[in-house]
């Protein structure tokens, strides 16, 4: 009997290990995903390399390439995970309960905490490091443009007179603020990191109360 034989009969079977499998492959993903993003964050795009990211997960280098086909594939799949992670959270506070005021302070608040506590990679794959390939910077952009229009949603409903695709320069100036939060933030100082996104998220939303 053959091996094809064998996979047809056992029919179940064989789909529960290709889930297992592919489960077990996901889960590898990620991790490389992760600890792709923590060295491009820390050394840039063109420093770091396959070898390295390889080391941080204990694999060899080359064995990235079964998952990952360049590392311009890698550094745009970081960035693609990353919006995947975050952005939902941010649009379920958008379109929740409460007035726009407190929605908008609170995806503040949330983006905070994702940046200091679970994602401090966030940041600077979408605003700092530098990448010299065309195709990868494009795609920033338009990530760069979905964050905005998530908070834009919210924006809109503060100001009655606010003009489809027109640039909003408060919320343009509260996100750029946003991208420094990293380096403002002492961990050793006395705010907790919930502190901390209590103080910013109260002081970006001050920005967008009517005067």
């Amino acid at each position: 009997m053959t091996v094809p034989d064998v996979v047809s009969r056992r029919g179940g079977d064989a789909g529960a290990v290709e889930t297992r499998a592919e489960r077990k492959r996901a889960l590898r993903m990620r991790l490389i995903e992760h600890a792709a993003a923590r060295l491009f964050a820390e050394r840039g795009y063109e420093a770091a390399n396959f070898e390295d990211v390889g080391a941080a997960v204990d694999m060899r280098g080359t064995s990235l390439y079964y998952y990952f086909s360049s590392k311009e594939e890698l550094f745009l799949r970081c960035m693609e995970h990353a919006a995947a992670e975050v952005f939902p959270r941010l649009r379920d506070i958008a379109r929740s309960e409460g007035s726009p005021l407190a929605r908008l302070r609170a995806m503040f608040r949330e983006e905070v905490v994702i940046t200091l506590r679970e994602y401090p990679e966030f940041i600077p794959l979408f605003l700092k490091v530098r990448v010299p390939i065309e195709a990868l910077e494009r795609r920033r952009r338009e990530l760069r443009r979905e964050q905005t229009s998530i908070f834009r949603e919210v924006v809109d409903e503060l100001d009655g007179r606010a003009v489809p695709g027109r640039p909003h320069p408060t919320l343009n100036l509260a996100l750029g603020g946003m991208a420094l939060v990293g380096e403002w933030y002492d961990p050793e100082g006395h705010l907790s990191v919930e502190g901390f996104a209590d103080e910013v998220s109260l002081t970006l939303a001050g920005m967008f109360t009517p005067r």
